[in-house]
């Protein structure tokens, strides 16, 4: 059998970096897939990605053109790179749907795209604790996300009624990822580090608004995982609708595209503000062991912009598809030691 031919965009990425590493120590992977990879810079494409057995392409999320070509040459696409760029993604959709459809082979290409719980986001400036919890097998609840929400409108264009039957379209949308990343790009992750570089920066535990606001978190080698799983499960789904496997229920997509990635229980950014200040009072950069609560006014002055509204708001999330249909179960549970670790390295890093 042919090798399944998969583009992927974000390689050198948190997320994609990490899954492709995962990806290419199975022992199956070699045989199975033959990767092509969008990268910007040539010389990393062949300092670290070409090394790995991936054929790079050298250009941008901006390069229609080549974005449409390489999909339509792809069975899967892995859209792991900027979840709000909307050209890119429509360039990709329109190539996977104009790709050749062989006698023998994959009748329908694959696309797993990036987004991310920031669209379940409320804007409290942590004044709130929320009480919404989104389940993404509740898909009538996911259905009254607005359009103008984060990630939202790239979002609908993957759902788009009119790719049934042309693309088999997944989201996978991660909460707060923790965690230290593996493979040939970014290791770290973006909101606790902010969180810790601003208290740092300020020499105190800082916070936005009263920390009440919850999110959820999963670590990121055990979100690499469940892009693996969904992979593979939605390469086995029958090509013909009206096929079916006797032992499992069909793998939602499309309409219905949305996978989270949630690890134990929500966590609010006044919890971590708190682990924080005591990490800062053990290693004497700060005695008192308090948390300073920033306001809107003031958030300019503490914060890089945009903070407030990624750091304060709601965004509780359940992954209950990929439990019940990919068997997906999270290894990491110890987020505080992360903090801490987090704290030591960007400690380290200044003082270079």
């Amino acid at each position: 059998m042919a090798p399944t031919q998969v583009f992927i965009t974000g390689i050198t990425g948190y997320i994609g970096s990490t899954t492709l590493d995962l990806l290419l120590n199975k022992e199956t992977t070699a045989s199975r897939y033959k990767f092509r990879a969008l990268v910007r810079s040539p010389e990393k494409a062949e300092k670290d990605i070409r090394p790995l057995g991936v054929e790079p392409v050298i250009g941008s999320l901006d390069d229609a053109e080549l974005l449409t070509r390489e999909a339509s040459n792809a069975d899967v696409v892995l859209s792991f790179a900027d979840a709000d760029h909307l050209a890119s993604v429509q360039a990709i959709l329109k190539g996977l749907q104009h790709r050749p459809r062989p006698a023998n082979g994959r009748k329908r290409p694959i696309l797993i795209h990036t987004s991310g719980t920031g669209v379940l986001l409320d804007t409290v400036h942590g004044s709130v604790a929320g009480e919404t919890i989104y389940h993404d097998n509740d898909l009538a609840l996911l259905l009254t996300l607005g359009p103008k929400q984060p990630h939202r409108n790239v979002d609908l264009e993957i759902i788009s009624p009119s790719l049934i039957g042309h693309v088999d379209t997944y989201i996978v949308a991660p909460p707060t990822i923790w965690g230290f990343g593996t493979g040939p790009g970014n290791h770290n992750s973006i909101q606790i580090p902010r969180h810790i570089a601003a208290s740092l920066k300020n020499k105190q535990a800082v916070q936005i608004g009263e920390g009440l606001n919850y999110w959820s978190k999963v670590h990121v080698i055990d979100l690499a995982h469940l892009y693996i799983s969904l992979l593979e499960r939605a390469l086995e789904e029958p090509q013909d609708d009206s096929e079916s496997h006797p032992d499992r229920k069909p793998l939602p997509k499309n309409e219905d595209a949305y996978y989270f990635a949630q690890e134990g229980d929500d966590f609010t950014y006044g919890e971590v503000a708190q682990e924080i200040a005591k990490v800062l009072k053990n290693i004497g950069v700060n005695d008192s062991g308090l948390v300073l609560a920033t306001s809107k006014e003031d958030e300019l002055k503490y914060w890089p912009a945009g903070s407030g509204f990624l750091l304060g708001g709601n965004s509780r999330s359940r992954a209950v598809k990929a439990r019940e249909l990919l068997g997906w179960e999270p290894m990491y549970t110890d987020f505080k030691a992360y903090i801490a670790e987090e704290i030591y390295r960007q400690r380290r890093d200044l003082r270079r």
